[in-house]
């Protein structure tokens, strides 16, 4: 590798360390609006009645509009992807009304056990963030597959048998195999006027596809023997996330 490749490669770098940064940022202000949500909705005092109420009020409305903007939003990327536009700001979007119909969703209904895990789960996507833009895409889809896999088990440890959320990580895992399926096709190749790569010619598909598939099967028999099995079930899929986590890291070096 000479100099001018180098540069080039640590301006790369440089530039996705800046936008993992502004995802940290982000996460930040997730954490200080849960602190607020923990503080004045779960744990209230009193005379702060009122408050709480506003709170209730606000989830109550975010865990709709929350999904609601996200799926116009992934519309809007679609279109912009297929006319051979930059789709950057429509994801961002995406992801960031998803994150909020999700948090208001489960400090909502799930709440005080709910509020402590969306701590962890903030943080979670700031380290899938760092994935994305320093890993290999394929382990960031690979921890994607994951990651909803380990949400979807905690759905089903405390959703006292709620099953529509457990149900939506799982139809989430699915695309996800869906998802790297299409790109193996494509030679990972995104549709456009352009020919945008998000996975290189040598991506290695069969780690996706069964981190994907021992998710989903995790999530199933979670759902199916019950919250006890899902107890135990999120240790192994940890487990499988730490372990990729260091296949990929060997893989840099």
């Amino acid at each position: 590798m000479d100099k001018q490749q180098r540069e080039a490669r640590r301006h790369q770098e440089d530039i996705a360390l800046q936008r993992w940064l502004l995802w940290v940022a982000g996460a930040a202000v997730f954490e200080g609006l849960l602190v607020l949500v923990n503080r004045f909705y779960i744990h209230y005092y009193v005379d702060e009645v009122d408050i709480a109420y506003g709170f209730h009020y606000a989830l109550q409305g975010l865990r709709i509009a929350g999904p609601v903007l996200a799926a116009l939003a992934l519309i809007w990327a679609a279109v912009r992807l297929k006319q051979g536009g930059k789709t950057g700001l429509p994801v961002v979007l995406a992801l960031g009304c998803g994150a909020v119909g999700l948090c208001a969703h489960v400090a909502f209904t799930f709440q005080d056990v709910g509020v402590p895990m969306l701590f962890w789960l903030v943080v979670a996507w700031a380290v899938l963030a760092l994935v994305y833009y320093l890993y290999q895409r394929e382990f960031f889809l690979a921890a994607t597959a994951v990651g909803l896999s380990i949400l979807g088990l905690w759905f089903v440890r405390y959703g006292a048998g709620r099953w529509l959320e457990p149900a939506l990580m799982a139809a989430g895992i699915a695309v996800v195999l869906v998802a790297a399926l299409w790109l193996k096709q494509r030679d990972g190749v995104l549709p456009g006027a352009g020919r945008i790569s998000f996975l290189p010619q040598e991506a290695n598909y069969p780690v996706v596809l069964v981190s994907g598939l021992a998710g989903l099967a995790a999530l199933v028999a979670a759902m199916v023997l019950g919250s006890a099995v899902a107890y135990y079930l999120i240790f192994l899929m940890m487990a499988w996330m730490f372990a990729l986590f260091v296949y990929y890291t060997v893989k840099l070096m």
